[in-house]
């Protein structure tokens, strides 16, 4: 556990959406948000990492005056703030037609992220949880497999449905099919699987926008709640888990702060980021 300021000033915040800088209410807090602003207003840069599509990040991105490139799709895509793609580790074709074959024959519903938003084979109400959760409408395509092989490039997959205990009972399924070949996450929502391309993270993300903006990792703080930020936490100068992480993140964590509704973030840029400036 972190209990001293880190050896460089910190000059870049990331961190996760839900759980995180969100709170249950799906929103930031006044004292979370005074808390970004004020890093800002000394300098400190400040982005997003997501589990989600872009558009989810645009009204932050509006909100902050976001300038950096931010982190969606779990580390499958960068995107420039007005969208533009700059980079791209999506999953194999091949894998992803597989998983959304052997979504459906277990009656789950698979929604695909691809470029420019969410493709599904039918909407139902996991689809509506989505949605619900600040995500695009994802456009309906009863031949899925089809337009995954010839117009929709796929980035990742998640797998849906509103019975948790179904949900776990797939997940081992899943990963014994496709442990070896990709990554099976549980992240956010409790309904949702996501399958990812091996090696890809939020972590691997951030380091083409450390590369390509000059920061370093020794002068980034990053938060996160779940077992989807860990690579991102524990590559930063500070790394931050939030109250409401499992056990195994706040493990892995520099610091453990308070949960996403108790000022979490906050606290935590106050103590490692602008109580350091006010001393300096």
């Amino acid at each position: 556990m972190m209990t001293h300021s880190p050896l460089r000033p910190i000059r870049l915040i990331v961190t996760d959406l839900d759980g995180t800088l969100l709170n249950s209410a799906h929103e930031i807090s006044p004292r979370t948000e005074a808390a970004i602003r004020a890093a800002q207003a000394c300098g400190v840069a400040f982005t997003v990492a997501t589990g989600k599509t872009f558009p989810s990040t645009t009204a932050l991105i509006e909100r902050f005056g976001i300038r950096l490139p931010v982190i969606c799709g779990n580390g499958t895509s960068v995107h420039a703030p007005t969208g533009e793609v700059l980079f791209e580790d999506p999953i194999p074709v091949d894998l992803a037609v597989e998983a959304v074959r052997f979504a459906e024959a277990h009656g789950m519903t698979p929604v695909v992220y691809v470029r420019g938003g969410l493709v599904t084979s039918r909407r139902d109400d996991n689809v509506d949880e989505l949605i619900a959760h600040h995500e695009p409408e994802p456009e309906v395509i009863p031949n899925l497999v089809d337009a995954l092989r010839n117009s929709h490039r796929p980035h990742k997959i998640i797998l849906m449905h509103r019975d948790r205990e179904r949900v776990v009972a797939f997940q081992h399924l899943l990963e014994e099919r496709f442990g070896e070949r990709g990554q099976v996450v549980r992240s956010g929502l409790a309904s949702v699987i996501e399958l990812l391309p091996r090696g890809v993270s939020k972590a691997t993300a951030l380091r083409v926008i450390l590369d390509r903006s000059g920061y370093r990792a020794d002068e980034m703080i990053c938060f996160g709640d779940n077992c989807n930020d860990l690579p991102m936490i524990q590559m930063a100068a500070v790394g931050v888990a939030m109250g409401n992480a499992p056990a195994d993140v706040r493990a892995g964590a520099d610091f453990v702060t308070a949960s996403n509704d108790e000022d979490g973030v906050a606290l935590a840029l106050e103590r490692f980021v602008l109580a350091p400036m006010s001393q300096a």
